[in-house]
């Protein structure tokens, strides 16, 4: 059985249609699958969750920015004093 790999790159508005369709169905796959009826619903929750990973990473990253930035502005008081 010869089977092709098809890869399908996700825009930005499909990615936030995903995110926001499985949040506000409450993670029914069924009706979120109904809504992307070319991807498996195996395939749909991979993605979801490479989502969150992505959602997650950013949100670390935001947080650790304004932790150094609050770190370097305390220094700058501490040597004003």
């Amino acid at each position: 059985m010869n089977t092709k790999r098809v890869y399908h790159r996700w825009t930005e508005h499909e990615v936030r249609l995903l995110y926001r369709s499985v949040t506000s169905s409450n993670r029914n796959w069924v009706s979120v699958q109904q809504q992307f009826p070319q991807f498996s619903l195996l395939q749909l929750q991979n993605k979801f969750t490479m989502i969150e990973k992505q959602f997650l990473v950013k949100k670390e990253a935001e947080n650790d920015s304004v932790q150094e930035t609050v770190r370097v502005l305390m220094e700058l008081m501490r040597k004003r004093e």
